[in-house]
């Protein structure tokens, strides 16, 4: 029995199994020929990037990110590089997007700060000279409230009949048509409540506008009426504590003349009903009170007494002599008739 062929092709497959097993570990590996220097940079989010990922200047791959770290609050990415591409002191470090996937590459790039000479091997890209890891979750959750507008099973229907158009079906196009504008509609339904808003927002608004003199006169009248207020604060804080302090003083005197006011009012037979009992007589005191308080208040007012002038008295002590002595009574009144007071004229 021969061996050679078997044994050929156990060769060949070993060969064969050898290289692509190469390849894939070279693929995998991605190590970095010939000397490099290291680097590390600080940001405030490194979110997707790991050891092994890419560094990449203007979309070239120059070296391989070796660790990500915390140190402290930031992250603290070390890197290697190439050692003929020089890494200078106005590089600025950002983490990119490298696929739909979520793959990312450390990318360096020159900007406008810092020192431009060369960094030395070892040096550190401070975190004002790094652009931060984007969140792609963050822009999505940003869309939530369209996607919740949406009906799910509308964008379903839209998805396949896309996918059934692309795999050639021509008869799915009248279908996807139907789907998206059935979408559209919902989607102008929101779109309506949005312009009935703003239609309804600009009627109050061309309605403030209309009204902007009155408006300004409030606003005008009110600011003065404040800065009045604001001026008199010390009066009228005086005045307080003086109607406080009267205030103070009728709650004491109603206090003492409450219990026999209520016993006036309230005793069988008393005042209340000797009021019902004779309407019309005070009636009539109603009515000629007011006079009656205006000729009190003529000889009461210059203080809580009652002043009495008397106005007109005539003493004669020949009463008999008068009628036939006319002229003698007149001599003995000089100056004629008698001037009165400012009270009694």
């Amino acid at each position: 029995m021969s061996y050679r062929k078997p044994l050929i092709g156990l060769s060949l497959f070993l060969v064969i199994s050898a290289v692509l097993t190469w390849m894939v570990f070279a693929t995998l590996n991605r190590g970095i020929g010939g000397s490099t220097k290291e680097y590390s940079a600080l940001f405030t989010d490194a979110t997707g990037l790991k050891a092994g990922d890419d560094v990449r200047m203007a979309g070239v791959r120059v070296g391989r990110v070796d660790s990500v770290e915390l140190s402290g609050v930031l992250a603290d990415v070390s890197f290697k590089v190439e050692a003929d591409q020089p890494v200078y002191g106005n590089t600025k470090a950002s983490i990119v997007y490298q696929n739909i996937i979520g793959q990312r590459y450390l990318g360096l790039s020159l900007a406008e700060f810092g020192d431009p000479s060369t960094l030395s091997d070892g040096d550190q890209i401070p975190v004002e000279r790094t652009e931060p890891s984007f969140d792609v979750t963050a822009l999505l959750n940003g869309f939530e409230p369209l996607f919740s507008t949406l009906d799910p099973d509308e964008v379903d229907n839209v998805t396949n009949a896309i996918i059934v158009a692309l795999q050639g079906d021509s008869g799915s196009i009248t279908s996807l048509i139907a789907q998206t504008s059935a979408l559209a509609e919902s989607v102008a339904g929101r779109d309506e409540v949005l312009g009935a808003v703003i239609t309804n927002l600009n009627g109050v608004v061309g309605n403030l506008a209309a009204q902007s003199g009155n408006v300004r006169t409030v606003i005008d009248q009110t600011s003065a009426l404040l800065s009045t207020l604001a001026s008199k604060k010390d009066s009228l804080t005086t005045s307080l504590d003086g109607i406080a302090a009267v205030t103070s003083q009728i709650a004491a005197v109603v206090s003492d003349v409450q219990p026999d006011l209520r016993e006036l009012l309230t005793r069988e037979p008393g005042f209340a009903s000797h009021v019902v009992q004779n309407q019309d007589r005070f009636a009539y005191l109603g009515a000629n009170l007011p006079l009656l308080l205006k000729g009190l208040a003529r000889i009461m007012q210059d203080g809580t007494y009652m002043n009495m002038y008397f106005c007109d008295a005539y003493v004669s002590l020949l009463p008999v002599l008068h009628p036939l002595f006319p002229t003698i009574v007149a001599l003995a009144t000089p100056g004629g008739s008698p001037k009165y007071s400012a009270i009694c004229r």
